[in-house]
């Protein structure tokens, strides 16, 4: 791998790995080398006349930078600070779409990259699930989140779980595509439903059963391969319900069998849609949620909310109408694109499950490292 492309994909790796850390520092080192890898790829550019690669995937981010900055401009926003802070993260998030599809051009690159994840994926999913019952709430066994059901460097177990659905597809179609290797591919994507299913997260188990029914299907019907090559996904997922078994469902169970599992996150949406009602054009200001929400609360458990768990109504609540549709519009280009590619099938899962939670407005690294992996998986697509 080029230089450029492999510091930049170890910088977005870092971002996920230093999640952890309280404070700005972690993703304010990952958005000075950003702005550093920028200015490279500016004066190599201008230096070599390369081409530039665009594709609707920047629209998003880019609009969503806007937005912010014309919020605080015309004075709609009720926290400015917050919404300065979050148009800067959606301007990264927008260079990182931009770099990735500039710098993975390359199938060699972009190949070993997407290998590369797969492994990043499964050691993660072995970290995170010893971490879980050795270590509960440490990263490396000695960092303390403050949360018990960490896992690996994410302190929120969903967000955990949103980033083994961007894996998953890659590590099935390796089991699907590569023969030699099938079986490994499959206990690496057995590990990681196995790991989702210890952290105890509703929507991401029910996302990754989804992904192992819906992947092998899309791969079939592109390539016209027999149903016996289909083999080891099914393996990998009867081995990731065994491990899952063995690790114990305790968790997960648990919170299934709660008279309203989706209570607390039912009263949050509803306030965020009357918020969105009541702000429908600018919105309260990206980044305001946390402040707003007070006024148009439901009940009170003695809590402090930060965010939706809804991450869409947040967007409408934070942004209006027009935001919420820019990012519909995201999501329109991603799911056409998982429509035709099982590659894509990790980022759409994604968008899916912000319906019940907020993978994209915990820690900027996720939806730093979100944006990169769309970029990259563009970047293979003609013009």
């Amino acid at each position: 791998m080029a230089g450029a492309p492999l510091a930049f994909a170890g910088l977005i790796a870092a971002g996920l790995l230093l999640q952890w850390a309280p404070g700005r520092w972690a993703f304010t080192l990952v958005q000075v080398g950003l702005s550093i890898l920028a200015g490279v790829w500016l004066v190599r550019s201008t230096l070599l006349a390369a081409p530039l690669r665009l594709d609707w995937l920047l629209v998003a981010p880019a609009g969503a930078a806007l937005w912010g900055v014309l919020q605080v401009a015309a004075g709609a926003s009720i926290y400015p600070w917050a919404t300065e802070q979050a148009a800067w993260d959606w301007f990264y998030r927008f260079v990182v779409c931009f770099l990735a599809l500039q710098w993975f051009r390359a199938d060699a690159d972009r190949e070993r990259t997407l290998a590369g994840l797969i492994w990043f994926g499964f050691a993660l999913a072995v970290l995170a699930t010893v971490q879980r019952f050795t270590a509960p709430g440490k990263v490396l066994w000695l960092f303390d989140t403050g949360e018990p059901t960490a896992m690996g460097p994410f302190v929120y177990y969903n967000q955990y779980a949103a980033f083994i659905e961007t894996v998953l597809p890659l590590a099935l179609l390796g089991a699907l595509d590569r023969r030699s290797r099938a079986w490994l591919y499959g206990l690496m994507g057995a590990a990681m439903i196995a790991s989702v299913a210890a952290a105890g997260s509703r929507a991401g188990a029910a996302l990754l059963a989804a992904e192992t029914l819906i992947v092998p299907w899309l791969w079939r019907r592109h390539t016209g391969a027999s149903w016996r090559r289909l083999a080891p996904a099914a393996a990998a997922l009867f081995l990731a319900i065994g491990l899952a078994a063995a690790l114990g469902w305790g968790t997960l169970l648990e919170k299934l069998r709660r008279p309203d599992p989706w209570g607390e996150r039912r009263h949050l949406t509803l306030a965020s849609i009357e918020m969105a009602r009541e702000r429908p054009g600018l919105g309260f200001g990206l980044g305001a949620w946390a402040v707003a929400y007070p006024a148009y609360a439901r009940f009170d458990d003695g809590l402090f909310d930060n965010q939706a768990h809804n991450d869409w109504a947040q967007w409408a609540a934070e942004g209006g109408l027009p935001f919420l549709a820019l990012l519909l519009g995201l999501a329109l280009t991603v799911g056409r694109r998982a429509a035709g590619c099982a590659r894509w099938v990790g980022p759409a899962a994604v968008l899916a499950h912000a319906l019940v939670d907020y993978p994209f407005q915990q820690r900027p690294a996720f939806g730093y490292y979100w944006f990169a992996l769309t970029g990259l998986l563009a970047a293979g697509r003609r013009q």
